[in-house]
């Protein structure tokens, strides 16, 4: 058994700020797109969803919005607070365990999730969480991987891969490999079905499934059976058009994505590397079948949609869910949006549903 973690009680801070989303949340949506920076930000002719507008817009008036010279420490403290207070509360009992995986160097922390009436050999989802490679923690991710777990009536183990600029590329993407190892190793002590592991994750986290995806055969490891991908990082380069499009008014920004690589890339050659890009990787064909989850308003969606179809263009099968009114880290807004808690429950859904058949 692996010691019992319980929910961590809300601060005082996140309950302002999630009463503060709550309240926001029961205005009129014009009202609503007053609070935005820019009240009409369209792509492809689709308004940002107005809750996520207003927040960005709050954010952004409180001087809480990124700048250059934002320190690593304030990025991931504020990340894990903006992470719980916005969470999903699930309201059905899942346990959680600690974990401790053995890697180079030492061990992560990772956590164990489990529906309480979940028996026998379940499907697991191996979890990484985002943060571009330096945010992004198992306490701010609590509630997200409860309510996955309770969504897909599955197992879910959740990695805290190592971060820069303390650790740089490829470390997060060698942890990646050495969670996914270990899970597969570990089967009887999870109680889970060696042929149901998927991996999955969330921006930077979603590109480090989609390296575990498509490099496991070549590293010994059986493929996982599954991969679900949530706004993946999988073009390092910057070359799609989308990666300037995003500039005021958004989550994710082209500013914040070059502050994130800043502290994680060792050179600009890591960038065409195919483990940290792998849309440039000769071959995606060992893959496993995917579900991307998009967001419209992201600098990322370009790339999701080409890995998609070159996933495909090589025969592996893959669903490309585009949600276009939301917006970059929308699943850690499933707690106070109710379109991106339900694009969520959806995508486990779909998830779950295939580990199953």
């Amino acid at each position: 058994m692996h010691p019992a973690i319980a929910d961590a009680p809300a601060t005082r801070d996140e309950r302002l700020l999630r009463a503060l989303a709550q309240a926001i949340g029961l205005l009129p949506q014009g009202v609503r797109r007053r609070l935005a920076i820019d009240r009409d930000v369209r792509e492809n002719g689709v308004q940002l969803e107005s809750r996520t507008a207003a927040l960005v817009g709050l954010a952004s008036r409180t001087g809480r919005s990124f700048c250059d010279e934002l320190e690593v420490s304030t990025a991931r403290a504020d990340s894990r607070m903006l992470n719980r207070a916005f969470r999903p509360l699930e309201p059905r009992p899942v346990e959680v365990g600690a974990v401790r995986i053995p890697v180079d160097g030492g061990a992560l922390d990772a956590r164990s999730y489990r529906p309480k009436e979940l028996r026998g050999a379940a499907p697991l989802i191996v979890y990484f969480h985002g943060g571009g490679f330096v945010t992004g923690d198992l306490e701010g991710y609590d509630g997200l991987m409860r309510s996955i777990a309770a969504a897909g009536n599955v197992a879910v183990l959740a990695v805290d891969y190592r971060l820069g600029p303390e650790e740089r590329f490829p470390r997060a993407h060698e942890d990646g490999f050495a969670a996914f190892a270990w899970a597969q190793r570990a089967v009887r002590e999870l109680c889970v079905d060696p042929r149901r592991i998927a991996v999955a994750g969330d921006s930077a986290g979603g590109g480090i499934a989609a390296a575990v995806g498509a490099f496991a055969s070549e590293r010994g490891l059986a493929t996982p059976a599954y991969q679900l991908l949530i706004y993946p990082a999988v073009d390092a380069t910057g070359a799609t058009p989308s990666r300037r499009r995003f500039t005021r008014g958004v989550p994710l920004t082209p500013g914040l994505i070059a502050w994130f690589v800043r502290h994680y890339a060792r050179s600009p050659d890591d960038l065409r590397l195919p483990l940290f890009a792998p849309l440039r990787a000769d071959s995606l064909a060992a893959s496993p079948p995917t579900y991307l989850l998009a967001a419209g308003f992201d600098p990322l969606v370009d790339e999701g949609r080409l890995y998609v179809e070159r996933l495909c263009a090589e025969g592996v099968r893959a669903t490309y869910d585009l949600r276009p009114a939301l917006a970059h880290g929308f699943v850690n807004l499933a707690g106070v949006v109710p379109d991106a808690r339900r694009a969520l429950v959806h995508a486990v859904a779909v998830t779950a549903a295939s580990l199953r058949s």
